[in-house]
């Protein structure tokens, strides 16, 4: 494969310096372009980069269209994993594919009903992640991570114009995570086919994707031995360890057909851009989605109960029920969105101030939930099935006064439906002070929440509960000041929670909902600076959180995550980093883990040791190709043996670790 793909590029580069010299010695004459023709096959000779390909994202389309070019540097491509990203670290069950949450505190900001299943969310690709290309020449990139049997990721994008206005192409991405420990295996599939027409004057954008998510996490209900990293304990072969859980697995399917329409009415603003984008004054918005999820954990044995609590199913009738676990839930969605936006500016001004923006829409969602429970005799699985709706109103106003200014508010109201009272108020404020100065972001935002259907009914061969708790409520406040010729970001956040809900624990390993009738506070406190010493960059990343219920949200004090590397240019053409990162968070209690429902609980007050981990590599940019070779956990052994940060799941061993990307314009 690297044969043949070193063949073309060599092919391609001959050619272009062929086609150099052409121009050199004869100019640009009629004659000269005849023979270039007969020499070419009547093919145009430019040599396709990435400064040909620019692309979008839906987020990039919600005014205008915003085009960005391709980013071909090696920024941050040792941190390929969703689990590991700098600024949102995250807590984990040992590697890539397995079951994790944010490690700092990130409430959602989801309103109306919602599965509860989430900890899975990092694999899965949606309608929000895939980026809308405008391609001049084809382009394929493709992205492959190596561990050797431990850990693989392979990722693949090809996308070209079918017509000068419309793009289509397709991701591929796989993922397999072996880890260590006898089935610490994550494994997932995500397959998308996209496209994006837009009308040749602009004001008709189409964007539709179909997207399959598959997830498997094979559970291994923890090792048995909560002493592996003690001096004392007889070390053995981590995949003889002895574990709880040898058959059991989680497995999410999540299936998207996306489809959003942009109509531009009236007036385009064309002209007040120094780029020639389209502004438009009067826009239509429909956008139809639909979501098949399912969530499904099985078992096939008799286990020890210190994973998973005693079968609830008694039937003398059926001889494995107390070994065999298929519990299921599927729901599906169909929405259907309709949004009007108008604005209001100046005419004839080269400048865009006192431009006043507002949208007013209506969502509709349908939903189908099913579920495979138990009846109330605990017999006997049964099917649990029920359909409802939800209406939510939709609003936006925003005011730029001036090209530094600006205001925006944001109004989601569900006022029929199931979760009707569910709302979500969100303001934000840019202010420009000047370049040299940077910017401040003020934001805000009042959320009220429907309990997860998790929460409140779940019906299994391991749990079973019924309730009826309280919307949660959120308030926040937080500022930011950012300073991008400095390379600084610092920001404030304040959270005011009330009836927070969390899984506790009732007695040995039987998890149960709990919510929190009072109030919960959080102050969060964030700060990035980049440093160049001539070769030499540090860049440095420091979280401050406070609550005042520690024992309930559960999150460390402190987390940094710090990268040190030198910047340098080999040969002329080689870009490289050699480097090393640094994570670290202080010590706190611990959330346990429950395989059956995937979900992370409040087991005790138990606080775990926390180590420094270091992580050395190399990344250098050569041409179309970015590689980098890295070596995760290069200081274990070095007072530290291992750790968690999930108790009773390990997490991986040092591990030497491969990449590459390449991209292809043609």
């Amino acid at each position: 494969m690297f044969k043949i793909c070193f063949f073309v590029l060599l092919c391609i580069g001959l050619n272009s310096v062929y086609a150099q010299d052409l121009k050199t010695d004869i100019g640009n004459n009629k004659e000269a372009d005849s023979i270039r023709k007969k020499l070419d096959g009547n093919k145009d000779s430019v040599v396709y980069t990435a400064k040909f390909i620019r692309f979008t994202k839906l987020s990039l389309a919600k005014d205008s269209i915003i085009l960005l070019p391709l980013d071909t540097s090696t920024v941050g491509i040792q941190n390929y994993s969703p689990l590991l990203q700098p600024k949102h670290p995250t807590i984990n069950n040992g590697n890539m594919g397995l079951a994790a949450r944010p490690l700092l505190y990130e409430p959602s900001k989801r309103i109306g009903f919602d599965e509860g299943y989430h900890s899975l969310d990092y694999y899965a690709l949606t309608p929000e992640d895939i980026i809308y290309y405008q391609a001049r020449a084809p382009y394929t990139s493709l992205y492959f991570i190596s561990a050797g049997q431990k850990e693989q990721l392979f990722k693949a994008t090809h996308s070209q114009n079918l017509k000068k206005n419309w793009n289509a192409g397709v991701n591929f991405n796989r993922g397999d995570s072996r880890g260590f420990y006898s089935r610490q295996r994550g494994d997932n599939l995500n397959v998308a086919i996209f496209t994006w027409y837009q009308s040749p004057n602009k004001r008709y954008n189409l964007w539709a994707s179909a997207i399959y998510n598959t997830m498997r996490a094979y559970e291994n209900g923890s090792v048995a031995q909560d002493t592996i990293f003690s001096p004392r304990y007889q070390k053995i072969s981590r995949d003889a360890e002895q574990v709880n859980l040898t058959t059991a697995r989680n497995l999410y399917r999540k299936n998207t057909l996306f489809l959003k329409q942009t109509y531009y009415v009236g007036r385009i603003d064309s002209s007040l851009t120094a780029n020639n984008s389209v502004l438009p004054t009067n826009k239509i918005t429909y956008t139809v989605e639909y979501n098949s999820n399912g969530y499904d954990f099985s078992k096939n044995e008799a286990d020890n109960h210190v994973a998973l609590p005693a079968a609830l199913i008694r039937d003398t009738n059926l001889a494995d029920a107390a070994s065999y676990t298929n519990d299921s839930t599927h729901v599906s969605r169909i929405k259907n969105e309709f949004i009007y936006s108008f604005f209001l500016r100046p005419k004839n001004s080269s400048v865009i101030k006192n431009e006043l923006k507002i949208d007013a829409g209506i969502r509709h969602e349908y939903y189908q939930y099913q579920a495979l429970g138990f009846r109330s005799n605990r017999t006997l699985y049964e099917d649990l099935d029920f359909s409802f709706q939800n209406i939510t109103v939709l609003g936006s106003l925003g005011y730029r006064f001036t090209g530094n200014i600006d205001l925006n508010v944001d109004v989601q109201q569900i006022f029929q439906g199931r979760n009707a009272g569910d709302f979500l108020y969100e303001a934000k404020s840019n202010v420009l002070l000047s370049k040299s100065i940077g910017r401040i972001v003020l934001g805000a935002y009042l959320q009220n929440q429907s309990p997860s259907e998790l929460f409140n009914h779940y019906n299994g061969n391991h749990y079973k509960w019924d309730n009826n708790f309280e919307n949660t409520k959120v308030a926040n406040l937080s500022f930011n000041y950012i300073n991008d010729k400095l390379g600084i970001d610092a920001g404030a956040k304040y959270f005011l929670t009330t009836n927070y809900l969390y899984f506790g624990v009732s007695g040995n390993n039987t998890i149960v909902p709990t919510q929190e009738s009072g109030d919960i506070s959080l102050i969060r406190l964030d700060i990035s600076k980049k440093w160049r010493f001539g070769k030499f960059v540090v860049e440095n990343y420091l979280a401050y959180q406070k609550t005042d219920k520690q024992d309930i949200l559960r999150t460390p004090d402190f987390y940094t995550c710090n990268s040190f590397y030198l910047d340098q240019t080999f040969f002329k053409v080689l870009k490289a980093n050699i480097g090393f990162d640094v994570r670290y968070n202080t010590e706190y209690a611990n959330y346990s883990y429950s395989p059956a429902t995937a979900q992370f609980y409040i087991r005790d007050n138990t606080i775990m040791k926390s180590t420094p981990i270091v992580d050395v590599y190399i990344k250098a940019n050569l041409k179309r190709a970015n590689l980098f070779v890295k070596y995760d956990y290069v200081n274990q052994g070095l007072f530290s043996p291992g750790y968690y940060t999930v108790k009773r799941y390990p997490m991986q061993d040092a591990l030497l670790k491969f990449g590459v990307t390449w991209n292809f314009y043609d």
